[in-house]
């Protein structure tokens, strides 16, 4: 296993490059995970459990340059690949009741959201365990440059990936805090009921100390019953993890299950594994 020194190409700046030095003879599954300043993929095998290479970076902005910057970068990513998958963590995103919706109504809803419909495509999503739609936009640059690049790949929302991983229901409440480097995504449960999905800003603890209480309190969930499951960028010795341990009594990380070890806590990198796990 090697760890990659990070460099900086114009606006994109790489965060962690991780290459396992072990070869597979089998099939491999290429997943993608592209947000409004972040952006990162995974090669592992078809379980998802076999990890080959790893990259993480943000950027000011995505534009034809720094996607092209990605691409030529990493060579690895015009490998072949038995599947590709990618998940879209853009933030403008509706969760809406299955028996309510109205194709008609997505564009609609999403500009309640400040959403511009002109540089934009407009997506909807089935999430049958929850019976919800997920409604969502993509910036058309962004999707056009997927379908180029990776024409048979698989595509979701970020929100409708965690949804699909909510793997235990807390009668107490349950949320999944998800970070990157200046931003989180937040999806919250109570029982068999889903309350709440929604991506923040941050600069400080006490930003996502705000948010989390003031969605605690808006769905009348107790900080001493509710299960709070964080993943990405936020470590066990940082402030933010102190702050929230003041607040909250039952924490735990979501880590990701690699074969392979690596200096970098595994909870990092949760939402690639998830994805990976999806290929079939």
């Amino acid at each position: 296993m090697s760890i990659i020194a990070p460099l900086e190409i114009k606006k994109l700046k790489q965060l962690f490059h991780i290459k396992n030095n072990n070869t597979s003879n089998g099939p491999l599954v290429l997943s993608v995970r592209l947000g409004e300043k972040h952006g990162s993929f995974a090669i592992t095998d078809k379980s998802g459990n076999e990890l080959y290479q790893l990259f993480y970076c943000t950027t000011d902005e995505w534009n034809e340059k720094e996607l092209t910057n990605f691409l030529t970068s990493y060579p690895a990513l015009n490998n072949s690949f038995y599947q590709v998958q990618v998940a879209y963590d853009f933030p403008h995103s509706i969760l809406h009741s299955s028996k309510e919706y109205k194709q008609e109504d997505a564009g609609l809803l999403l500009s309640s959201l400040g959403f511009n419909s002109g540089n934009a495509n407009v997506i909807t999503e089935p999430i049958a365990e929850w019976q919800l739609n997920n409604m969502y936009a993509v910036p058309k640059e962004i999707q056009e440059w997927v379908n180029s690049i990776f024409p048979v790949s698989k595509f979701r929302h970020q929100y409708s990936l965690e949804m699909k991983n909510i793997n235990s229901v807390s009668a107490g409440g349950s949320m999944l805090v998800d970070f990157r480097k200046d931003d989180f995504t937040m999806l919250v449960t109570k029982g068999s009921e889903f309350l709440f999905a929604q991506t923040f800003d941050y600069s400080t603890p006490a930003d996502v100390l705000y948010y989390l209480l003031k969605t605690c309190q808006q769905f009348s969930l107790s900080q001493q019953e509710l299960q709070l499951q964080l993943s990405g960028l936020v470590d066990k010795q940082s402030s933010l993890y102190n702050e929230l341990h003041q607040y909250f009594i039952t924490i735990v990380f979501r880590e990701a299950n690699w074969n392979v070890s690596n200096e970098y806590p595994a909870h990092f990198f949760t939402s690639l594994n998830d994805l990976a796990k999806c290929a079939s």
